[in-house]
């Protein structure tokens, strides 16, 4: 999310898999699967508006765990701790960094575990990067081998429900850079300079997920986007692959009201022919401002129907705020 800072500092440990040296490019070690974690087929309801919360493992509000959230949340993405920090118990131990909100991994999987058992969906935050560009994600030699990767670490082992993709980070910009389509068309003032073009390997990447996450994958699982429509792949990847996301959730934080969404609203449903039960807005309950704007678009209904929910950055942080948004919708 570009309203915080990452840091990549954590990780894997005794969750599901003993220790293991970091994984170099293809180099991986086979995680067992754990017959234990059992992997809810709940999808949700056709037309319900959905509360998607994020939950940061850097340690903030360490009171509150994943085993907290109530039931009145749909969904869960796991944030901070990143899908390679599994493959690396070595460099990133629970209970520091990005990992604080555990102290071992052995909790953290059953916090998971115990979601999914009373039907919350739980899902693992994905980042793009600047190699998803070079066609060699995260250091794999391929799209193909890295989307396989995910769906064998993620799915078969860790028994999650699917992925949501934070497209915004940086990469080369498009050249040159197209013409923005303006704030009465879309609801937002200019491009995110700091993101990265949609070039045929970032596509690729995109499209090897698209066969293991999502809607046109045969295992009922979850594909998301999260960002907005001022970064430079949005309008391609909606053209491509808009019927194999679940959910397209927008990062409408501080300065967004309901004229404001129902403008980005329109552009989504009339130039990337996303269904409105598909979108989902964001409230920032990290930041802990904007609260009123975001209960008003959470109860707000826009003019082409139902949208699909909001989604909550980042909900153990500020749960006063969450739960307002929340009890809105």
């Amino acid at each position: 999310m570009r309203t915080s800072i990452i840091m990549a500092a954590l990780c894997a440990g005794t969750i599901l898999f003993s220790a293991c040296k970091k994984e170099v490019q293809e180099g991986i070690q086979e995680i067992p699967a754990n017959k234990a974690a059992v992997a809810t087929s709940r999808t949700p309801s056709s037309g319900a508006r959905q509360c998607i919360a994020y939950f940061i493992t850097d340690g903030r509000n360490p009171g509150f765990k994943l085993r907290n959230i109530p039931d009145s949340v749909d969904i869960v993405i796991l944030f901070g701790i990143k899908y390679y920090h599994y493959l690396d118990t070595i460099a990133n131990p629970a209970g520091q960094g990005m990992m604080g909100t555990y102290s071992s991994y052995a909790e953290y999987y059953s916090d998971i575990k115990a979601l999914q058992k009373r039907g919350i969906l739980v899902l693992q935050n994905i980042d793009d990067s600047k190699s998803w560009q070079d066609g060699k994600p995260d250091g794999y030699a391929s799209p193909a081998a890295w989307a396989q990767k995910l769906k064998t670490l993620l799915l078969d082992s860790m028994k999650l429900n699917g992925i949501s993709l934070d497209v915004e980070h940086s990469g080369a910009a498009p050249s040159p850079i197209p013409r923005f389509p303006g704030y009465q068309k879309t609801g937002y003032y200019g491009w995110y300079s700091a993101s990265m073009a949609a070039t045929p390997n970032f596509l690729s990447c995109v499209g090897e997920l698209t066969k293991y996450f999502g809607m046109k994958a045969a295992n009922n699982t979850q594909l998301h986007i999260a960002s907005g429509i001022d970064v430079y792949s949005w309008d391609p990847i909606a053209a491509n692959y808009r019927d194999a996301f679940n959910y397209f959730q927008l990062q409408t934080y501080n300065g967004w009201d309901t004229t404001r969404a129902q403008l980005a609203m329109n552009y989504l449903t009339g130039t990337n022919l996303i269904p409105a039960s598909k979108v989902v807005f964001g409230a920032y309950a990290e930041g802990g401002t904007g609260l009123s704007n975001a209960v008003a678009i959470a109860k707000w209904i826009p003019k082409q129907g139902a949208k699909g929910g909001m989604m909550i950055y980042t909900y153990n942080s500020n749960i006063a705020y969450a739960e307002a948004v929340k009890r809105a919708l």
